[in-house]
């Protein structure tokens, strides 16, 4: 099973609107997902119309009881849809740290309340609240992976280095490995902040960012107005699409081992080809094709794209290191790669998607590039 916690202190940057769509996208590709709220504001249950007055258990239930108590996180939880349940919270959750201000082990309560559940889900979502008190602790302990959305703003990056330096804490005091990875959100790549931001990003973050970028798009707002994931309230929406995407990336994500070192093995890592994969959201779509300067722009059925039950269109493509130039060919038109942040103007007064392949020493922490294709 893995634990994923959606974190970073700063409001405003999509924390909620991931946790919710995020999982809602995971149910609908067959995981079974419990998404738990631990931000007092409650806005998990608000943005999934889930009535949390006068309920009797919530979050708070399981995290100041015992170990021993018979009550789970599953007998808290609402079923949302298919596959996806929520454990809600509410305003009560805020009294944690007077609950157990002297008790020992308090930052590892969610860790053995997920626990407990481990055969019934596949993937626990947490979505943190917007601070690094007791209950970011609870949901980082407990967590194998932290994804951290920043939204596109002159203040976005402050203050994350505070959370990666608890992140690193923890791993040290307790030995859990943690995987933390960003991505970027209410993205708009025509706006100069935007494109500074995702720079910055890459040059702070390098190996440990998604490459899906979330859009700005005024329908995500709307989905959680009507206590409703994107998924269930329009599969038109750029939203939607965004956020299938992140999820093929969760869902096919691994980690890279690297033993060797690059300064010692350059000439093999130059002459060795590397699976890169390719994704287009389009569900709607007849035909989807990858085309750039690795096959000369010339997408033959070589370069077809297959599809998933789910519209997700993939197709892995062997790659020397080098930086190259794409585009997809949807029903016959050419088009960027939307959840690619990088790109460059081409001489028909149109943009490219641009990909990097290279490797990274993670031995030394250096990265080595190799330009031209």
């Amino acid at each position: 099973m893995r634990t994923i916690s959606i974190a970073n202190q700063k409001g405003g940057c999509g924390k909620t609107t991931t946790a919710i769509n995020l999982s809602a996208c995971l149910a609908y590709r067959g995981k079974r997902v419990l998404l738990i709220d631990m931000d007092p504001q409650g806005h998990v249950s608000l943005g999934l119309n889930i009535d949390i007055h006068d309920r009797e258990n919530t979050v708070l239930s399981i995290l100041e009881l015992s170990n021993d108590s018979r009550l789970s996180l599953a007998d808290i939880s609402e079923n949302v849809s298919e596959n996806f349940d929520v454990a809600p919270a509410d305003i009560s959750l805020s009294t944690l740290d007077q609950h157990l201000s002297m008790v020992e082990g308090r930052e590892s309560r969610l860790k053995h309340a997920i626990s407990q559940v481990h055969s019934l889900y596949d993937i626990v979502i947490i979505d943190c609240p917007p601070s690094l008190g007791l209950l970011t602790f609870n949901a980082l302990i407990a967590a194998s992976e932290v994804f951290v959305p920043i939204e596109m703003s002159l203040f976005s990056l402050h203050g994350i280095s505070r959370l990666m330096e608890i992140i690193e804490s923890i791993k040290k005091k307790t030995g859990h490995e943690i995987n933390t990875k960003v991505f970027g959100t209410i993205v708009d790549k025509r706006t100069r902040i935007s494109r500074e931001v995702l720079e910055n990003m890459k040059n702070h973050f390098s190996d440990s960012m998604f490459e899906t970028v979330i859009r700005s798009n005024v329908t995500l707002k709307e989905a959680a107005g009507y206590g409703k994931p994107i998924i269930d309230y329009s599969k038109k929406a750029s939203g939607f699409q965004d956020y299938m995407m992140l999820t093929e990336e969760v869902l096919t994500e691994k980690r890279m081992e690297q033993t060797l070192s690059v300064e010692d093995n350059k000439s093999m890592f130059l002459n060795s080809d590397f699976e890169r994969r390719f994704s287009y959201f389009g569900p709607d779509a007849k035909s989807v094709r990858v085309g750039g300067n690795f096959n000369d722009w010339n997408p033959t059925d070589e370069f077809l794209m297959k599809r998933d039950e789910y519209g997700m269109w993939t197709k892995n493509v062997l790659l020397k290191p080098g930086i190259y130039q794409y585009k997809f060919i949807v029903d016959g038109e050419w088009v960027e790669d939307q959840n690619n942040s990088n790109y460059i103007n081409n001489a028909y007064g149109g943009t490219n998607s641009v990909l990097e392949i290279g490797k990274k020493d993670i031995l030394n922490g250096k990265e080595e590039s190799w330009q031209g294709a």
